[in-house]
């Protein structure tokens, strides 16, 4: 039998796969769910948070692959180490026990040290944000690829629509009386996933970051507004049950009852 030829349209996107490097932001506690580990280490279904990130991706054809750490980072290089030693490792800029840092000071430290390929583009990922979606990866970078032709933008986000809203709502009338309760609805609000693809345009605007700043500084509340302004920032929307996000006791039962 002639073997098949594979489609050209395929190997295009294995190139824009390999193009394409993940970097994992790993630097927050477990603070919030009683535990004074690295969040990325946090068990479900017996295996790691960054377990199921660095399989989300991987699976997906991603083999560059980045994690950067901050509070107790020792432990989370060390688990890389002994279970995914191809995985690349980027510190903190400062002592994150002493200096708080944040998300865009920590990307910026790690473009400017060579951690981050600053020829490639990015996809930023969270390992406390779980998608049910295995194909999603592809799909972002599909969407993200059709968004760079159409309208020439540098970054797209994933959105949740409708997203969960973790409080209670109510309706309330003029004269101060609950007309409707409900408790934890689906609101159509666009809420964002935390998960975003980065052209190397976008770069440019993470070095203008200050490392001296004493406060920290998050990408999200600098970088992201700035590129919806220039109209730059493109969207995938996922449905909000897709997304598990993990920052709570309460979200890591959920999500030890969904996976398992």
């Amino acid at each position: 039998m002639k073997k098949q030829k594979i489609p050209t349209i395929f190997n295009n996107i294995l190139k824009e796969i390999d193009s394409t490097q993940v970097v994992i932001m790993a630097g927050g506690l477990g603070k919030r769910m009683g535990l004074n580990i690295p969040k990325a280490l946090i068990k479900i279904h017996g295996k790691t948070l960054l377990d199921y990130c660095i399989e989300f991706y991987s699976n997906c054809g991603f083999h560059n692959i980045i994690v950067l750490v901050g509070f107790k980072g020792n432990l989370v290089e060390e688990y890389l180490k002994k279970n995914y030693p191809w995985v690349k490792v980027g510190h903190d800029p400062f002592d994150p026990s002493v200096k708080p840092v944040g998300k865009a000071k920590a990307l910026k430290h790690a473009l400017e040290t060579g951690v981050v390929d600053s020829k490639k583009r990015m996809i930023i990922a969270f390992p406390d944000d779980l998608f049910l979606d295995p194909y999603l990866p592809l799909k972002l970078l599909m969407r993200h690829l059709h968004g760079v032709k159409l309208f020439d933008i540098w970054a797209t986000a994933v959105f949740a629509l409708p997203a969960n809203y973790p409080f209670g709502v109510g309706v309330i009338n003029g004269e101060g009386l609950v007309t409707e309760f409900k408790e934890k609805p689906q609101v159509e609000i666009a809420t964002s996933t935390g998960v975003y693809l980065f052209e190397p345009p976008v770069y440019e605007l993470i070095k203008e970051v200050d490392l001296n700043t004493p406060k920290p500084i998050e990408f999200e509340e600098t970088i992201v507004p700035k590129l919806a302004k220039m109209r730059k920032l493109y969207s995938l929307t996922i449905h909000g049950n897709q997304w598990i996000p993990v920052n709570t006791t309460k979200d890591l039962e959920k999500a030890e009852k969904i996976l398992s």
